[in-house]
Order: C-alpha cells, then structure tokens, then sequence
C-alpha cells in the first residue's frame, strides 16, 4: 500500500510537470520545458514525463549524436528549429537511449501501449534522418515502425502521423496495398497534411488504379506550399490524367507544374512525350527546353529519340537536332552527342551521305572526354563503316 501510494503521488506529481514543461514547450522554452522534466523524474521511471521528454527531444532536437544525444535550445523570438538544426551553436546536451528506456518501461507497464507508440515515433525519425541506430538495415528500421505503432493502433493509440508512417513504411517496402487503409486512415484523423493524400495517390497509381488516385492528388495539389513539393503533386496529376486518356486536363497539370518548376526534366519530357504524340507545334519547343537543360547528357538524347521514334518520326527528330547545331556548346560531349545523334538519325532516314561527317565529328570530339573502350565507339565506327562512300 505505501508502494501504491508513494507511485501515486509521483504520478500526480508527474502529470503536473507535464503540464508545466506543456506551457515551456508552447513558448519554444525548450530546454527549460526538459529540465522540469528531468527534474521530477531523473531516472525516468514515469511514463507520462519520459514521453513528454522524448517529444522534446526528437521535435525540437537542433544537432543530435547518434539519435542518443539530443542538442536543446530555448529559443529566441524570430528563431526556429528549421533555421537552426544542424547548425553549429551552444546548445544543451542531453544523452538519452530513448529505445533502452523505453523498453525498460515497458516491463514495468505492460498494458501502457503509448509506450509501444514511442517506440514508433522513435524508430520512424531514426529512419527519416538516416543519424542513429546504424547497426540496423532500413527494411528492420521499417518493421519496427510498422510493428510498434500496430500495437499501438489496436489498442486506439494513434495518431495521424503514426497512421501515415505505418503507410509509408509499407509504401518504401513496394507494399502499396498495405499502406492504403493506414493512409486512409491518416487522412481521416487530419484531412490537411497533404504528405497523406500525396502518398495513398501513388500508391493507388502502382495498384494502376488511377481513377481512384486522381482526387487524393489533387487534394495534396491544393494543400502543398512548398512550390517543390506542389509542383510533383501536379506532375503526378498528369500522369494519372494520362493513364485515363485525358490528354488536356494532362497537359493543364504539367504545365501547373512546370510553372512551379521551369527547369524540371521529368515535366519537360512529359511535356515533349504528350506534344509529339498529338503532333502540336509546340513539340520543338519542349525539346529544345529538354535539351538546353544539359546538352552534354546520354540521356536527354536517348529520352528525345525515343519519344519521336515511338511515334515514327524519324525526320522531326533529326530536324530539331540539327536546328540545334548552331548554338550548341562548344564543350566536346555535347558536341560529339549531338553530332553522333544527328548521324544516327540521318541512317534511319537512309541519308549515309549527310550521316558520314557527323559520324567523323562525333569521333573526333568523344575522343578527346571518353575512354577508348566506351561503348559509343563501336556504333561510331560502325556507323562510319556503314556510311562511307
């Protein structure tokens, strides 16, 4: 009974640190808001304290070491963790193996199932940061979330973020099935973080079901702020458009998105992909804004090429390329690719004669950047062999 007693009272006295550090924690007074928790409950034998003190620690943490030693702040006005994390500064130090502790209390409160969600919390930030429990792959670090908040949610004790990490955590593992109801359910429980409708849209777009995709990206469109963030949003759109053979409301959403992002490559090839295949007049245009990306790049020739020769337009590709030639880069791999290109098109359009010399500058050029033994090689010379007259 006096056991019983003593542990009521510092509960009570517990829950009254909380709320103490609760207030701290409101006015950004982090480091004080974990000294009163530390105070009442040093060897962390409270629940309640020990997990107002791993919020503090993996919310508001500005350098950590190993996800075991947490750097606190109180911060000043116009100051916030986004601007300081990571950066050098007096901060104080706080050694905790939140996982250790944790499952120290679990033994002694086995029917405490938030302590199973702290479990969660944790392994799912040690996951994003990629900066503690380096003795474990990603796949285990994923299982420990999905295991921990699991246990948590059949008992009533989530959340939406531990909804949605429980979602992403079976989307990273290719699982998208299994991530669908936590999503769901994560939107249900807050319908305004747009990382939730953004992730059950792919997931339902690799279960090729695009129709169903569709609302939930553009719900996670209308939500973003970040214009990064929102301009995937709507480049994802378009693709579910696509797969739905909505061509126009495609191109509306990847021109949204190209707005955000006027240089992004994955929008601007779409873009090209959409034009080419309608043959609008606009196709030249989107690949000389592909192209003026990086002309020294394999792949932009490659994803060009392809896009035209998927619609057999052999003469359209060689024109843009050789309307290039003018102002290209004087730099050797662009002007070998792009020679080399124009070459290779010219032999489709059986034209040997005008392919001959753009075969010889493209060996000429590639010879002063590429190793001998590159592949390219083998089609330039036997593109000149072929060609010679």
């Amino acid at each position: 009974m006096l056991l019983l007693a003593h542990l009521g009272i510092c509960q009570s006295a517990g829950l009254e640190a909380v709320t103490q550090s609760s207030k701290l924690e409101a006015s950004k007074k982090y480091e004080a808001a974990y000294e009163v928790l530390d105070k009442i409950d040093p060897k962390d034998q409270l629940p309640d304290v020990f997990l107002q003190k791993e919020k503090l620690l993996l919310d508001y943490y500005l350098i950590t070491l190993n996800f075991q030693g947490f750097g606190l702040k109180d911060l000043a006005p116009g100051e916030t963790v986004e601007k300081l994390r990571g950066k050098e500064g007096q901060y104080s130090m706080h050694l905790l193996d939140i996982p250790q502790k944790l499952a120290q209390l679990r033994k002694r409160f086995p029917q405490d199932y938030r302590l199973c969600k702290g479990l969660g919390d944790y392994y799912y930030r040690a996951m994003l940061c990629h900066c503690g429990e380096q003795d474990k792959t990603e796949e285990q670090l994923l299982r420990l979330v999905i295991e921990n908040y699991e246990q948590a949610h059949a008992h009533q004790l989530g959340d939406f973020m531990s909804y949605y990490a429980v979602g992403y955590a079976y989307l990273v593992q290719k699982q998208a099935q299994a991530s669908v109801a936590p999503f769901e359910k994560s939107i249900a429980l807050n319908s305004k973080y747009p990382d939730a409708p953004y992730n059950l849209a792919y997931a339902l777009w690799q279960l090729k079901k695009p129709a169903e995709a569709t609302p939930y990206a553009q719900a996670s469109f209308r939500l973003y702020s970040d214009p990064a963030m929102k301009a995937d949003a709507a480049r994802m759109l378009g693709e579910l458009y696509q797969q739905q053979q909505q061509p126009a409301e495609a191109l509306k959403a990847w021109l949204q998105s190209l707005e955000l992002q006027p240089k992004s490559y994955a929008t601007l090839r779409n873009l090209l992909e959409i034009s080419v295949t309608s043959h609008a007049p606009e196709a030249a245009s989107w690949a000389a804004r592909l192209y003026q990306l990086n002309p020294a790049d394999d792949q932009m020739f490659i994803d060009i090429m392809d896009i035209y020769q998927a619609q057999n337009q052999w003469a359209e590709a060689e024109a843009f390329f050789s309307s290039q030639l003018p102002n290209a880069p004087a730099e050797p791999t662009a002007q070998g690719l792009l020679h080399m290109y124009i070459a290779i098109l010219n032999m489709q359009l059986k034209r040997p004669k005008v392919a001959w010399p753009h075969f010889l500058v493209a060996q000429t050029q590639l010879k002063k950047v590429v190793k001998p033994e590159n592949p390219l090689f083998q089609m330039i010379n036997r593109g000149l062999a072929e060609s010679k007259q």
